[in-house]
């Protein structure tokens, strides 16, 4: 359903992205941020998905400015070079190739409505990022950085998801989020770290689909 662009960052770094339009008008873009992983088969579906239900959607490669071309598996050697590009890279780059990629969607489809994040693992650390750094509108599932984030403030409605069973994200770093930020709504569904990706062990369909329709909810909602 989506194809690679490039978009170019206001630094002038130029990543690849992948970009979804629906067949009808689109009711806003969501910028899809990647797990460690990179903009892999499962993003790129992911981004595909949110198409299907009528936004743009765009998943920059923010891997790029590290290493071109980042797709890996879901085992001990994808989750080692993924966090070791992650340790190289920080947050600003990444957060510039959000901002690019946002406005690169609107100019493809022409279209200036509402801009909207999601992300994952990394991502969703980044996404929370997205809200109290760039006031873009967004949804983190099982961000494990974000408990660390937890000082800055939203300038954007912000929704996340986190995995009772999760083995990386403790329920005390889950709680210690929201009693910093008891505006910003926080589900926890029973299951483990990346229930949304069918790819990997704790992929869990029930509170994928829960999840989908809360982030879908939450984006009509602002449109």
């Amino acid at each position: 359903m989506g194809n690679w662009i490039t978009v170019t960052a206001e630094d002038n770094h130029a990543c690849h992205a992948w970009l979804a339009k629906p067949d009808g008008a689109p009711k806003g873009v969501v910028v899809v941020m990647q797990e460690i992983f990179g903009v892999n088969d499962h993003i790129r579906r992911d981004t595909d998905k949110f198409a299907k239900r009528g936004y743009v959607a765009i998943a920059p490669a923010v891997f790029d400015r590290v290493e071109a071309d980042v797709e890996l598996d879901y085992d001990q050697d994808g989750m080692t070079k993924g966090r070791a590009i992650v340790d190289d890279l920080g947050w600003d780059g990444p957060l510039m190739d959000v901002q690019a990629a946002a406005e690169a969607a609107q100019a493809v489809a022409d279209f200036g409505g509402p801009v909207f994040g999601v992300g994952y693992c990394w991502g969703g650390s980044l996404a929370w990022l997205a809200s109290t750094r760039l006031a873009i509108p967004s949804v983190g599932y099982y961000g494990g950085r974000t408990a660390g984030l937890a000082d800055e403030q939203p300038k954007a409605p912000m929704m996340l998801h986190f995995g009772a069973n999760d083995a990386m994200i403790p329920m005390d770093d889950v709680n210690a989020i929201g009693d910093a930020h008891g505006a910003v709504p926080i589900h926890v569904y029973n299951a483990g770290h990346g229930f949304n990706c069918a790819a990997r062990a704790d992929f869990d369909q029930t509170a994928a689909d829960l999840a989908l329709r809360r982030t879908l909810s939450f984006f009509d909602a602002l449109v």
